[in-house]
């Protein structure tokens, strides 16, 4: 591989950038904690451990069909008590009418009064997909095909600070191989040296990692909240190809509206910024817009660029046996650096969608969801849990 050089970092955006998190951080910290009845160190008795496994067909835009298999695990720890929340583990493993390949395990483990929290994903892909070049306002007429093979390993370890807030260690490991661009809509060729990380190669990174967690359910929260914020340092004297840095801050917050039974009726919002800092950051790793998360509507990566701020709510209603219903209004833009950032280029998206509980304990759920965006775009969502 040959060698790169790269501008680590944008010194005066990482100033405002870091300023932005304190104070948001700051803010958060007033939330007023609930308190309950229940004698939460006592050892959980009651809870049993459940496994959930089924062959699905499911569907994006980014994927058309997909068929795979699903597996949850929901459980406590040997001696968890009544304030440990549940961990989870689940597998999913699929292949699309698209060619794409994913095998993906995610895991969350609380030990013992979650005195520890261990968070991550190993994950193997072959996924061809829609490229459409950097910035807000590429044009879909540059459409392309990129193919890529990955394989990707992240683990944070964190230690609890205080009650639901905890403080770690992220790893994260990343190889890409087999990289191909397809030639433009209007047939002409693909020129692949226009793609940042073309060349493919590892991405090997550490990272700080806080995060303050009060949801009442990590599957499916109906109350509480939750603060995620990460540094990542990317650079080759950790065995990374390609040197950038990585900030995200993830905020959400949940409201139970319900009138009688608790978590029948949710109001939901969130705001995620992800920003990459390093001129040859590889396609991959930039601030993806679009997916079955956040803007969904807009295929993943439509709209991509070194920096995302995003934000969304969503409604969601309980309407009978274990069927649900859900609304949701998003708004995101991306961009390059602070001075290039306008109002003007944010992109709206929404839609609903329905929902069937497959554990009334832990409320894990099938979710289909439609979503329209910008550009007359749309997208339609079969898939595991929720989305935020």
């Amino acid at each position: 591989m040959s060698n790169i050089t790269l501008n680590l970092t944008d010194k005066p955006s990482m100033r405002k950038t870091v300023l932005f998190f304190l104070i948001i951080i700051t803010g958060f910290s007033f939330v007023v904690k609930a308190q309950s009845d229940i004698d939460l160190s006592a050892k959980d008795t009651v809870y049993k451990k459940q496994i959930t496994a089924f062959p699905y067909p499911a569907y994006a835009q980014e994927t058309s069909w997909e068929f795979g298999v699903l597996s949850v695990f929901q459980f406590k720890m040997p001696d968890a008590t009544f304030g440990t929340r549940p961990s989870n583990a689940t597998f999913i493993g699929f292949y699309t009418l698209e060619n794409q390949l994913r095998l993906k395990l995610e895991h969350t483990i609380f030990t013992k009064n979650e005195d520890w929290l261990f968070e991550g994903t190993w994950e193997h892909s072959k996924y061809p997909e829609k490229y459409y070049g950097i910035g807000s306002n590429s044009s879909a007429d540059d459409e392309q095909l990129v193919d890529w093979s990955k394989i990707d390993f992240r683990q944070q370890i964190l230690k609890k600070l205080s009650d639901k807030m905890f403080l770690g260690v992220q790893l994260r490991y990343a190889n890409y191989w087999d990289i191909s661009l397809g030639p433009k809509k209007d047939g002409t060729p693909g020129d692949v040296t226009t793609l940042p990380g073309y060349e493919g190669g590892s991405v090997s990174g550490l990272g700080s990692t806080y995060k303050w967690d009060t949801r009442d359910l990590v599957l499916s929260p109906s109350k509480g909240f939750f603060i995620e914020g990460r540094f990542e340092v990317y650079h080759k004297y950790l065995g990374s190809d390609y040197d950038f840095n990585v900030l995200t801050l993830d905020l959400r917050k949940y409201f139970d509206l319900s009138k009688e039974k608790e978590g029948t009726s949710v109001l939901a919002f969130q705001g995620l910024t992800k920003q990459t800092f390093g001129e040859l950051t590889p396609f991959r790793e930039m601030a993806l817009m679009g997916g079955l998360n956040m803007m969904r509507g807009v295929y993943e990566g439509r709209y991509r660029d070194q920096k995302m701020i995003a934000a969304q709510t969503e409604f969601r209603q309980y309407l009978f046996w274990r069927i649900g219903m859900t609304a949701f209004l998003a708004t995101a833009n991306v961009f390059d650096e602070y001075g290039n950032f306008t109002g003007q280029d944010f992109k709206i998206a929404g839609g609903g969608g329905l929902r069937f509980l497959i554990n009334k304990k832990d409320k894990a759920s099938i979710r289909v969801d439609y979503g329209i965006g910008p550009e007359k775009s749309s997208g339609l969502y079969l898939t595991f849990g929720e989305a935020f």
